[in-house]
């Protein structure tokens, strides 16, 4: 990946946009699946991010909606570009030792949990963050 800063925290997937379309044009999943061609449970399980879009799913789209199918392959294509550098950038998480007295131990637990922080408890009753 060239530019990290370009991460977004999310990725979209490119059911988001059908389900836009099928709201715009007051349409349901089932009158879409039918002019499709498209299994109901395959649009859904798009539409719901569970599945990608696939090269024949896109075209079926093109002729429905009048949307190019490399438009949907290339939501596709940026959807796991996407998916992946998030994961990699949360996979590279930075291991930093501090040493924090405590006097509730509660609520750094609840921090801890949070924010995904590992704490080691003293005798001394410091945390070991």
């Amino acid at each position: 990946m060239k530019n990290k800063e370009l991460t977004p925290f999310l990725a979209t997937h490119p059911g988001e946009m059908i389900k836009d379309e099928l709201k715009e044009r007051g349409m349901t999943q089932k009158q879409l699946a039918a002019e499709t061609g498209i299994k109901p449970s395959v649009l859904s399980e798009t539409i719901n991010g569970k599945r990608g879009v696939s090269l024949s799913v896109a075209m079926a789209l093109e002729k429905a909606l009048n949307i190019p199918a490399d438009i949907w392959m290339n939501l596709q294509t940026q959807y796991d570009l996407d998916t992946a550098a998030i994961a990699e950038r949360n996979s590279q998480r930075e291991t930093v030792s501090i040493t924090i007295p405590v006097r509730d131990r509660e609520l750094l637990r609840d921090l801890s949990h949070k924010f995904g922080w590992t704490c080691i408890f003293n005798k001394q009753n410091v945390a070991m963050v």
